[in-house]
């Protein structure tokens, strides 16, 4: 698994910073483009990898990735670029599910699979948790009074509540004032202390 990290820019993380109800222009134009560069870049690997010989495939990009209902877990997926991350020890996750890299969790995550084999990336932590403040010192929970959809509590993140918010309210937010269609929100991965670098701990 080859996967990748892109951050946000500090122009767009700084706006976002700003906001509290719906996310800045620049962080839903960050989004959207930012999206497409990254199917792009997937597309791209994949194509180098294949033009050498080297089977390979990006889940995201394949017509078998879908949205799942999880007994479990609720809102799921066939493949998740942040959990492909997590194992390739790239971060772990926060009280927001956001993933916590060296670079922060304001940015986009990206992969693809290759039947190659090279040196794996050690992976310098043993708890999905490690990097989050709230789980190890029980402080911080910056992100809960961030989320303007009281999507995030002291009992985690509510799957259900932040997908309605971003997908029906911040895509109606973007296209009636900026006239985008699509999406974004990321208040919870802005003005955080994990924003753009792993915590210290006190």
């Amino acid at each position: 698994v080859i996967s990748w990290i892109l951050p946000q820019t500090e122009k767009t993380k700084l706006d976002n910073r700003k906001e509290d109800l719906f996310p800045a222009e620049r962080w839903i134009r960050s989004r959207i483009a930012g999206e497409q560069l990254n199917e792009k870049l997937r597309d791209y690997l994949v194509s180098q990898l294949r033009d050498s010989a080297i089977e390979a495939v990006a889940p995201m990009r394949s017509p078998l990735w879908s949205r799942k209902e999880s007994q479990r877990f609720g809102l799921a997926s066939t493949w998740s670029e942040r959990h492909a991350a997590y194992a390739a020890g790239l971060g772990t996750f926060g009280l927001s599910d956001g993933l916590i890299t060296a670079s922060g969790k304001a940015h986009r995550a990206g992969s693809v699979v290759a039947r190659i084999n090279v040196a794996h990336t050690p992976r310098p932590y043993n708890d999905h948790n490690a990097y989050c403040l709230f789980f190890n010192e029980g402080s911080c929970g910056a992100c809960i009074s961030r989320c303007p959809a009281g999507a995030i509590s002291e009992q985690g993140h509510d799957k259900e509540i932040c997908s309605n918010y971003v997908h029906v309210r911040c895509a109606e937010y973007a296209s009636a004032t900026f006239g985008m269609k699509g999406y974004g929100c990321g208040l919870c991965q802005t003005d955080v202390p994990c924003e753009s670098r792993i915590p210290p701990k006190k």
